[in-house]
């Protein structure tokens, strides 16, 4: 036996339990975004992390790198120069190709805040403003793929060619704000437009529950419906409701008329399930009759506030690339619920759940954001994508079905977006029973550890920042 096995084992293992101890502050810290002392602490657990990465390079030839600034962008001589020695050490330590960094960005009242940058994604061009900055970067790709051009969309399209030439892994970034930006010009969030007035499928799976709203006990279903009817300016929709006999017969005449009255004949379909509860039966069940282009997964706790919101989901699905598109949840007293969803550790989650939408990651509300995926509790995707995955895993009957759904999607290259322009209350898990759920974290992570870079992953759009903590103990 090695007597030095055991020694290197320990020391794995208290590696990988201090980086597991700082991974869960930092997920605190993201719910006390903008507080002083909860900034101070992850700006210096960031900073002290570049120092654990080994340092494969120790010096590089004068000349082999340069600075590029997007047009626009000027910096002093001073700070220009701070500036390189720090993108330097990054790429000295990481031995990249490419190094790029967060920045300030000035607001109101000449305070600045921290931009945090999500990975650079072709796939989405309202990105494009937030994911330019400086760039440290070797000589020989400005000679191979020539100076970025003046036009936004051909910029687009010139760092995407970039990432394909150094791939993931020769792209390292500084998660710090090393520099200020320019002010941007950020337009007002407005709900896109979709193209023609093809038919959605409401997808409702429902077992009748109550719960207060407005300090009333309410049938949720009831007051879901007729919230959806009253307000959505888009009206090419219809109504499947599924449940398992928990709704009575004069309910669903209400429902029905209720339908009826407000979209036309022929809008309203309904059918019940035989089996023992799953969300993910039900949801493919319902699919299976639906008559849709597209199919609006919406839980019957839910409460539409943006008039556009459906219209504005379906715009952003009807864009080339784009598989499924979430919206923004909001609880009963206007704190986030869902603002996309995470996957850390091999643990899918909301990682702003409760906190207040200004407590967000800067701009993260300003336009459509990819995410890794989605909640079914809004959500929407074609009809022929549903069908071509097969709809919700059986195996996996309550919890993560929509996870699974949504990386399943990124896996054909289609990107899975929150649009911030669609906006719901939703009265969270009141629509079903969780009492006697099996837990299926283990099978989710049994299905996609591989995929996703094993038990240490970290999200790459929500925490961008947290990809230093995640370092792989040797």
């Amino acid at each position: 036996m090695n007597q030095h096995a055991q020694p290197a084992d320990w020391g794995s293992k208290f590696k990988r339990w201090r980086l597991a101890k700082a991974v869960r502050m930092i997920k605190e810290l993201e719910r006390w975004r903008g507080q002083p002392v909860a900034d101070a602490i992850r700006r210096l657990m960031v900073a002290i992390q570049p120092g654990l990465a080994p340092l494969r390079c120790r010096s590089n030839e004068a000349g082999e790198f340069s600075l590029l600034l997007p047009p626009g962008w000027t910096i002093p001589a001073v700070q220009q120069r701070r500036l390189q020695r720090l993108l330097r050490r990054r790429q000295q330590r990481s031995g990249a190709a490419v190094v790029s960094c967060d920045d300030w960005v000035p607001v109101a009242n000449g305070r600045r805040a921290w931009r945090q940058k999500g990975r650079f994604d072709p796939l989405l061009e309202p990105q494009l403003q937030e994911s330019e900055g400086p760039l440290w970067l070797r000589r020989e790709l400005l000679e191979q793929l020539g100076d970025p051009p003046l036009d936004p969309a051909q910029r687009v399209l010139w760092r995407a060619a970039l990432l394909d030439a150094v791939g993931a892994d020769g792209w390292a970034h500084v998660a710090l704000p090393l520099v200020t930006a320019p002010a941007p010009v950020v337009p007002p969030l407005q709900p896109a437009q979709p193209q023609g007035q093809p038919l959605v499928s409401v997808l409702i799976p429902s077992g009748g529950f109550y719960k207060p709203v407005g300090g009333r006990s309410t049938m949720l279903l009831r007051h879901g419906l007729q919230t959806l009817l009253q307000r959505s300016e888009y009206r090419q929709l219809e109504i499947v409701l599924i449940d398992g006999g928990e709704l009575a017969d004069r309910e669903l005449k209400e429902f029905e008329q209720l339908t009826t009255s407000a979209l036309g004949p022929g809008r309203w379909l309904h059918t019940r399930s035989e089996h023992p509860y799953s969300y993910s039966q039900r949801l493919n069940q319902a699919a299976a009759m639906a008559r849709g282009d597209w199919l609006l997964q919406l839980n019957d706790d839910t409460e539409l506030l943006e008039p556009g919101a459906i219209g504005s989901m379906l715009a952003l699905a009807q864009q080339p690339g784009v598989g499924v598109v979430g919206a923004l949840l909001l609880y009963p007293g206007g704190r986030v619920q869902h603002a996309g969803v995470a996957i850390d550790n091999l643990a899918p989650r909301h990682p702003w759940a409760g906190s207040w939408p200004k407590r967000l990651p800067y701009g993260w509300l300003a336009a459509p954001r990819p995410c890794q995926a989605v909640t079914a509790a809004v959500c929407l995707c074609s009809t022929q994508l549903w069908r071509e995955l097969e709809g919700l895993r059986a195996d996996l009957p309550i919890n993560y079905g929509d996870v699974d759904f949504c990386l399943r999607a990124r896996q054909r290259g289609l990107a899975v977006l929150l649009d911030p322009a669609s906006r719901w209350t939703h009265f969270e898990s009141a629509s079903r029973t969780i009492k006697g759920t099996p837990a299926e974290l283990p099978r989710f992570r049994e299905l996609w550890s591989d995929a996703l870079g094993g038990r240490w992953c970290i999200d790459p759009y929500v925490s961008r920042w947290r990809e230093l903590m995640a370092i792989r103990a040797q």
